[in-house]
């Protein structure tokens, strides 16, 4: 009985680490592609309250 556990703990060390070197295998050479990375655009209190009012007045009756 130890001797099947001792079998299953290798191979699952042998296995844990074969997938753990192929992932590294994979990044290496199919990298992620980056994203250029764009300036967000940064809203203020004060921008909000402008649109929210714009919104009301344009939604009242004249």
């Amino acid at each position: 009985m130890v001797i099947g556990m001792g079998i299953t703990f290798l191979f699952l060390g042998i296995l844990i680490i074969s997938i753990i070197g192929a992932s590294k295998l994979v990044w290496r050479f199919f990298p992620e592609p980056e994203e250029p990375v764009t300036p967000s655009r940064v809203s203020t209190a004060d921008t909000e309250i402008s649109i929210a009012i714009a919104a009301v007045t344009a939604r009242l009756p004249k």
